[in-house]
């Protein structure tokens, strides 16, 4: 399966309840292809950058999802029905980062200190807590690489 993030501008003069009735058909069609919604965002009432459809302002709806990719085309298919959808787009999700970045972070912090990638995440205070600690030891402080 692929990550992919699909945002959907919706008609502004929706009411909430019709808005949250399309993202629950644009979830039906992800769940029922055999996907799963990592994230769901309603970013709310934004200007648009041009009209669409005599539209100025636009309900944008972010969702995070993985899915095969034969649900791309009925969403596709289903928001070029709904009269609703102003615009739509759908991006596969490539790079490592991205994707790290839609899974839940491991809540114990040790793990982090102990792997080669977690001393370049360090904050200041953790690097200043190695520099004391080596001027306990008397060591240099650059020699900690900090």
């Amino acid at each position: 399966m692929n990550y992919y993030e699909k945002i959907v501008i919706l008609d502004p003069n929706l009411d909430d309840g019709s808005a949250e009735e399309i993202v629950e058909k644009i979830r039906g069609v992800v769940i029922k292809h055999g996907g799963e919604i990592l994230k769901t965002e309603n970013w709310g009432r934004r200007k648009l950058a041009y009209i669409l459809n005599k539209q100025q302002k636009g309900n944008y709806i972010l969702l995070q999802f993985k899915a095969p990719p034969p649900t791309i085309s009925e969403l596709e298919k289903l928001c070029n029905v709904v009269d609703s959808v102003l615009k739509f787009m759908v991006v596969k999700l490539t790079k490592k980062k991205q994707i790290e970045a839609l899974m839940p972070s491991p809540s114990a912090p040790s793990s982090q200190a102990d792997s080669p990638t977690g001393q370049a995440a360090g904050t200041a205070g953790d690097t200043a807590e190695a520099g004391e600690k080596a001027v306990e030891s008397g060591e240099s402080a650059a020699s900690q690489g900090g």
